[in-house]
């Protein structure tokens, strides 16, 4: 007799992409699924398994249509669902002798199987905001200029167990899953040598070495106190040799972003965003 999980065509898709990630090296994946949230959304008390399915469609918050409606979200025409699976669960009678020599009968739950269920990406759907996480981007006002000028939006997401913080290429957001200020020093550095030098994509160890120490330099200047420990460690973990190559590129990205904290607002010709400021 076939088991009930693989007569599921949704339920064998979704096994078959747990193998999957031995096929395409997407261990990572699995790494994001072992952090939880604060259970602030849905997907923090899935499975492991289900959470690895999560990261395989390459996102971090999915759901069902009506958990995104309780959200004020709602799905985008023509987004597919994937499909994570949960327990079947059936209630049997069971006859057992008791001391007395009589009979008791009991009703017990067994596993019978499981089911599909249908839920789809953030990313697939529009409406009211996500709270992501519950601490607020405090990034001191002296850098408000560099923001408006490199055109940076800066936002907080949820940490999934690899990275403090992220500066994309392309839309110019920096991510941010901790408030300290040396993530968001290392997340602006690369900012600055993008507009220097022009980044490519992924982490090289040039773009990343420069940006860990740039952040520890600028750090300093501006009186915030970083744990130069983790700074050593971190440049460690890439080479030495790549420091020693890139000094002359990080005096140009501490300068421009140092130059950049003594500006006035007004003297930046874009647009200005609203502050973010602690004060």
């Amino acid at each position: 007799m076939t088991a009930p999980e693989t007569r599921n065509p949704r339920v064998k898709e979704a096994m078959d992409l747990l193998l999957k990630i031995f096929d395409e090296d997407n261990l990572e994946k699995v790494a994001h699924a072992v952090f939880r949230g604060s259970g602030n959304i849905p997907s923090d008390k899935w499975s492991f398994f289900n959470r690895i399915v999560m990261f395989m469609h390459d996102t971090e918050d999915a759901r069902g249509f009506k958990q995104w409606r309780e959200a004020g979200r709602y799905v985008m025409k023509g987004s597919k669902a994937f499909y994570i699976i949960g327990p079947v669960f059936k209630k049997i009678t069971e006859d057992k002798p008791t001391a007395s020599g009589e009979t008791e009968r009991t009703e017990k739950e067994i596993l019978a199987g499981f089911r599909a269920i249908p839920v789809f990406r953030s990313e697939d759907t529009e409406g009211a905001p996500l709270i992501t996480e519950n601490y607020k981007v405090n990034i001191p006002c002296e850098f408000n200029c560099i923001i408006q000028e490199l055109n940076l939006k800066v936002v907080p997401v949820r940490f999934c167990g690899t990275s403090y913080g992220s500066y994309n290429l392309l839309n110019k957001n920096i991510k941010l899953a901790s408030p300290d200020i040396e993530v968001f020093l290392h997340e602006i550095s690369h900012a600055a040598d993008d507009r220097l030098n022009g980044l490519k994509p992924g982490q090289k160890k040039d773009q990343e070495v420069t940006a860990e120490f740039s952040a520890a330099v600028i750090g300093y200047l501006m009186g915030y106190k970083i744990p130069l420990g983790n700074v050593k460690e971190y440049i460690e973990s890439y080479s030495f040799k790549e420091l020693l190559n890139s000094l002359s590129r990080i005096e140009k990205v501490v300068t421009f972003v140092i130059d950049r904290t003594k500006m006035n607002p007004a003297e930046v010709n874009v647009p200005r965003q609203a502050a973010v400021c602690t004060g």
